[in-house]
Formats: structure tokens, sequence, C-alpha cells
């Protein structure tokens, strides 16, 4: 049987919901958008009993990827790994303004550039996770390099932040920035683009079943079943 753990940290000055995958069956963690509070992330992560697998971005904005850097820095210093990293090269000039955007909101110091990416996502899919599968499934708009991972596993057990029941065999879907519960991504960002986004979610998200629960980057969980009923942006 796959079953897949999730915590949600929500961490950061913009509450942004940190995930830590683990495979129950293989014994690997998978660290998705660390975005602040790198000593929290590792302590979290358990990683005298777990070994980590990877790190995975849906995008580089500075609340999912300010922590990246010191993150790398740590774990080689204090458990000797340097897990590989994954994002999309689309948000490569995203990536490299971290720093400088941290600096206007008046968080100098505390959200760093993230490094390229050790293999990029553009023509990665499915991303294996030990004995689970995920799709990467392209979603821009909100950003220019924006993904979401689906996958199925047979058993998930959520746990911190918006934990709640899940079903056998519940779709789930890393929603990132694209989608929220009655709401999407911001598009006033730069290098954002609205009709982009709402073509992403109609065309890669909406298609899931139903029943897909809905992990996203900010708020509480939701459906895709849901989002087609009651979300203003999509009805």
């Amino acid at each position: 049987m796959t079953t897949l753990r999730i915590e949600t940290l929500t961490l950061s000055h913009f509450e942004q919901n940190t995930r830590i995958l683990f495979n129950e069956t293989t014994h690997h963690a998978m660290i998705i958008d660390p975005g602040f509070d790198e000593d929290f992330i590792i302590k979290k992560s358990d990683l005298d009993k777990y070994t980590l697998h990877s790190i995975v971005l849906t995008h580089a904005h500075l609340d999912h990827a300010g922590a990246v850097q010191p993150l790398l820095d740590k774990l080689k210093t204090s458990h000797k790994i340097t897990p590989p990293l994954y994002y999309h090269s689309n948000e490569t000039p995203i990536a490299q303004c971290i720093n400088q955007l941290s600096e206007s909101y008046g968080l100098k110091g505390l959200y760093h550039n993230a490094p390229p990416a050790t293999q990029w996502l553009d023509d990665l899919s499915p991303l294996k996770f030990g004995d689970i599968t995920f799709t990467v499934l392209f979603t821009p708009g909100h950003s220019p390099g924006h993904i979401s991972l689906f996958t199925t596993p047979q058993e998930t057990h959520l746990e911190g932040q918006f934990s709640e029941p899940t079903s056998q065999n519940q779709p789930i879907l890393i929603a990132g920035d694209a989608l929220f519960q009655n709401s999407i991504g911001r598009t006033d960002l730069p290098l954002a683009n609205h009709d982009q986004l709402i073509t992403s979610i109609k065309t890669q998200l909406l298609t899931q079943p139903d029943t897909t629960l809905v992990l996203p980057g900010h708020g509480p969980n939701t459906t895709i079943g849901q989002e087609k009923k009651h979300n203003p942006f999509l009805i």
C-alpha cells in the first residue's frame, strides 16, 4: 500500500503553506515550497528517520522559495546532504529577484535568492517519490513557470495546519498559488498573466476528478468539485 503523509507548516510573513511529504513505505521525505524558517523545516523533516529525497518548488516567489539557499546550506553542514532541487526554468528571473524584493518589503536579509535547479521540471513528468508518482502539471499565470503536483496514493494522512480526514485512493493536488478555496492566485504581480492562469486552471486542474483534495499555497484545503461550483473566478 502506498501511504503518503503530508505535514503542512504555515510559515513566513505571508502565511504560506510549506509542506513536508513523507513516503511511509520507503521512508523518504520531500520538502515543497520552503519559503521561511529553514531550521523549523529541518526539525519537522525528521531526518533521523527519513531520507530527504528532494526539494520542490511550485514557483519561486519569495514566500515559497526564500529559504531554499539557507536550507541547503544548513543541510550540508548539519546532515552532510545536498538534496536535488526541482522547479521550472521559467521561474529563474523570479528566483533571482528574491533578495531585492525582500528588501523592498522591509524584510532585508530574511528571504534569499534561490539557486538554479538541479534539474528543471520543464519536461520532467512524472516525478517519482519512491513508489509514489506525481504528475507535474504546468500551470502558469500566477508566475511564468508555476507547476502543480497531482497524485493518487492508496492512503493519505494530513497533519499540521488544515489537517482533515481523507478517503482511500483520494486524488491529491498540491496547487501552489494557482488555485485557492474560492479564489485564484494573484495576477497583478510582475510576469503574471490573468488569462493564462484561468486557462491553466480550467485545462490542467478542473479536469481532475471532483473528489481531488486541493492543497493550496495559502489558506485552507478545498476540492476540485467545490471550486467548480463555488469559485467566483471560474463560474
